[in-house]
C-alpha cells in the first residue's frame, strides 16, 4: 500500500491539522517500511508524489516531542524521533472512525520477535535471555498484557544490574537528597532495590543523572502502561501499542546501558 492509499482511507485527510497529517506519516512509515525513527527528511521523502509537507517539518517535529504527552519521542540520532504511546493512540482513533486498521500487525510482531531473538544473544545472564524467550512466546501468541508485563520486569531487572555494576554510587547519593523515607536507604545489593517503588526507582535515576531526560519520560509512560494491563480492566491492548512498548524500551534501556 502506498501512502496515497492509505491517506485515502481517511475520511477529510486534508480538512486534518498539520501535526494529525505528520503523525499519520509517521505511522504509515512505522508500519509499512519498518522505519522506527524518522527525520523530517524521511517524512518528505515519503511525500514525493502525494502531498506537499509542512514547511516548517523540522519545527513541527520538535514541537510534537516536547511536554510530558507529547505524541513523539527524541529518538538515539539528532533530528530523529519516535512515535509515543499518545501519538499512536491519537492515529488509532482516527483509523478506528475510517473503519480501516491496516493489516500490518503480523508483519510487526514478526519484526518484533525477530528483533527480540538478536537481543537475546546479547545477554550473557541465562535467567534473563530464558525471561525474554518466555517474552517471546507470549507475544506469539498474542498474549499482548503476559508480553508488556514481562518485558517490563528485564527492562528493571536490566537497570538494577547497571546500577549495581557501573552507577552505585550515584544512585546512592541520588537516594540521600531525598527528603522522604528513601533518603536512608543505602543499596549494596540487588535485591535491596525491591524497597523502592518503581516510579520512585526511575526519579532517583533521573536526579542522580543516571538517565536522561527524555529516558525517564520513555520509562514513566511504559509504567503507566503496565500498570493499565497488569490488572483486569476492560482496557483492550493493540498489537501496536506492544510493538511500541518493546521498541522504545529495548531500543533505549537496554541496548543504550550496557553492563
Amino acid at each position: 500500500m502506498t501512502l496515497l492509499e492509505f491517506l485515502r482511507t481517511i475520511p477529510n485527510f486534508h480538512e486534518y491539522s498539520r501535526k494529525s497529517r505528520i503523525l499519520l506519516i509517521a505511522y504509515y512509515l512505522r508500519d509499512t517500511e519498518g522505519m522506527l525513527e524518522f527525520s523530517a527528511n524521511s517524512l518528505k521523502k515519503a511525500c514525493q508524489g502525494s502531498l506537499k509537507p509542512p514547511s516548517d517539518l523540522p519545527k513541527q517535529l520538535k514541537s510534537l516531542s516536547k511536554g510530558r504527552n507529547s505524541p513523539l519521542i527524541i529518538g538515539n540520532r539528532p533530528g530523529h524521533y519516535y512515535l509515543a504511546k499518545p501519538g499512536l493512540d491519537e492515529i488509532e482513533s482516527y483509523l478506528s472512525k475510517s473503519g480501516f486498521l491496516p493489516d500490518y500487525s503480523d508483519k510487526s510482531i514478526k519484526n518484533t520477535v525477530s528483533y527480540l531473538e538478536k537481543i537475546i544473544t546479547k545477554v550473557g545472564e541465562e535467567n534473563k535471555r530464558k525471561f525474554l524467550s518466555e517474552a517471546i512466546s507470549c507475544l506469539q501468541v498474542s498474549a499482548f498484557r503476559a508480553t508488556v508485563i514481562m518485558i517490563w520486569e528485564v527492562v528493571m531487572d536490566h537497570l538494577y544490574d547497571y546500577i549495581i555494576a557501573k552507577k552505585l554510587e550515584d544512585f546512592n547519593n541520588g537516594l540521600s537528597r531525598r527528603s522522604d523515607k528513601y533518603s536512608k536507604l543505602l543499596i549494596s545489593k540487588k535485591d535491596d532495590f525491591e524497597d523502592i517503588n518503581e516510579s520512585t526507582f526511575i526519579e532517583v535515576c533521573k536526579s542522580a543523572g543516571i538517565i536522561s531526560k527524555d529516558v525517564r519520560k520513555i520509562l514513566d509512560e511504559k509504567l503507566g502502561i503496565r500498570n493499565t494491563y497488569a490488572h483486569p480492566s476492560g482496557v483492550e491492548i493493540h498489537q501496536t501499542k506492544v510493538v511500541n512498548f518493546i521498541e522504545d524500551v529495548v531500543d533505549n534501556i537496554i541496548s543504550k546501558y550496557k553492563i
